[in-house]
C-alpha cells in the first residue's frame, strides 16, 4: 500500500509541474528550435553525461574498498542498475537495490554496503559548496525560491555531515539513539533492529584515516560534475544559446543536486519544471529554448539510463522486479 501511495504521490507531482511548465513554455517556439538547428552532435556529447556515472562508480567502489573488492565494471553495473530503479520508482529506492544486489551476488549484508551509499550520498551533496562559490561571482537572478532551494540542499548537506561526524566519534552515543528510535517497533523486531543499526553505525567510520582516498573521492565527485555539464553546454549551444559554460555549470549543479530528493517516475515533470526555474529564471535563458533543451535532453538521458541499467541488470543476471520487491533483503 505504502509503495503504491508513494508511486500516486510522485506522478501527481509530476504531473503539477508538468503542467505549470506547459503554461510556461509556447510549443510553436519551442519546435522552432527542433527545426532550425542541427542536433547531431549532442549524442556524441552525451557520451560525458555516461562518464559522469562512471566516475561516480568508482567513487563508490573507493569508499567500499576496504570491506568489498569490486572491479570497476561490477561497481559500474550495481551502481547502473540501481540508478535505473531510482529512475521508475519517485523514492530513493536504487540506494538499497544496490546492497541487495551485493548481498545476492556477493553475500555482503546489506548493513554493512548501506553505510557505504549513505557516505556516497553525502559525497554527491559537496557541490553545493561549490554553487556557493559560483554564486558572487557569476551573474544570475536569483529568486526566492532559488535561495530556498540553495538553502535546503546546504542545510542536508551540513547535517549528513553533522551527523556522520558524530556517529563516527561517539559510536556508542549513536547506537543508543537509534535504539531510542527503534522503541515503537515491535518487540520481536528490536534486536534485529539494533543488530543493524550497529553495523550501520560502524561502517560509517570506513573513511577513517583514509585522507588520500578521501582526496580522490572528492576529485571524482567534481570531475563528475564538470563532465555532466560539458554535455549541457553542448546541448543548450546547440539550440543557439551564448551562456558560459561557467554558468552551466552553475545551473546544472544546482539542478544535479535537487536530484538527493525523491522525484517523479522519469523524473517526468520535475526536470523540465527546475530546467525552466534555474537557466530561465535565474540564469536568462529564453523559456522555449529551454524547453527545447530539457525536452531533448531528457529524452536522450532516459534513453541512457535505461539502456545502461537493463544491460547491467543482464549482466547481473537479476530481474528488475526482484529489485523492486526487495524480496531479498
Amino acid at each position: 500500500m505504502k509503495k503504491h501511495l508513494n508511486l500516486i504521490i510522485g506522478i501527481v507531482l509530476g504531473a503539477l509541474f508538468l503542467f505549470i511548465w506547459l503554461q510556461i513554455v509556447d510549443w510553436q517556439k519551442l519546435l522552432w528550435y527542433f527545426s532550425n538547428y542541427n542536433l547531431t552532435l549532442i549524442p556524441l556529447f552525451s557520451l560525458f553525461y555516461i562518464l559522469a556515472y562512471i566516475l561516480r562508480s568508482w567513487r563508490w567502489r573507493l569508499i567500499l574498498k576496504p570491506e568489498l573488492k569490486m572491479g570497476y565494471l561490477y561497481s559500474f553495473k550495481v551502481f547502473m542498475a540501481g540508478m535505473l530503479v531510482n529512475y521508475v520508482i519517485p523514492v530513493r529506492a536504487g540506494e538499497l537495490a544496490k546492497s541487495v544486489i551485493l548481498k545476492n551476488k556477493d553475500n555482503f549484508p546489506v548493513s554493512r554496503s548501506l553505510p557505504s551509499i549513505f557516505i556516497d550520498k553525502i559525497t554527491d551533496l559537496f557541490p553545493i559548496m561549490l554553487i556557493i562559490i559560483l554564486l558572487p561571482i557569476l551573474t544570475i537572478r536569483m529568486n526566492r525560491t532559488l535561495y530556498i532551494i540553495v538553502f535546503v540542499l546546504l542545510l542536508i548537506y551540513l547535517l549528513f555531515i553533522a551527523f556522520l561526524f558524530f556517529a563516527v566519534n561517539h559510536r556508542n552515543k549513536a547506537q543508543n539513539i537509534l535504539t531510542f528510535l527503534f522503541k515503537p517497533f515491535p518487540a520481536s523486531w528490536q534486536n534485529k533492529l539494533n543488530y543493524f543499526a550497529g553495523n550501520f553505525i560502524d561502517g560509517l567510520a570506513i573513511m577513517k584515516g583514509r585522507f588520500l582516498e578521501y582526496v580522490a573521492v572528492y576529485l571524482l565527485t567534481i570531475l563528475a560534475v564538470l563532465s555532466e555539464a560539458i554535455y549541457i553546454y553542448v546541448v543548450f549551444r546547440t539550440f543557439g544559446s551564448e551562456i558560459s559554460y561557467w554558468n552551466i555549470l552553475f545551473g546544472y549543479t544546482l539542478m544535479n543536486l535537487t536530484y538527493i530528493l525523491p522525484t517523479p517516475p522519469a523524473q517526468i515533470g520535475s526536470n523540465q519544471f527546475m530546467w525552466v526555474l534555474i537557466f530561465s529564471f535565474a540564469l536568462g535563458i529564453d523559456e522555449n529554448l529551454t524547453g527545447a533543451a530539457v525536452l531533448f535532453s531528457h529524452l536522450l538521458t532516459s534513453f541512457w539510463i535505461f539502456l545502461c541499467g537493463i544491460i547491467s541488470l543482464l549482466a547481473l543476471k537479476i530481474k528488475f522486479k526482484e529489485l523492486v520487491s526487495f524480496k531479498n533483503k
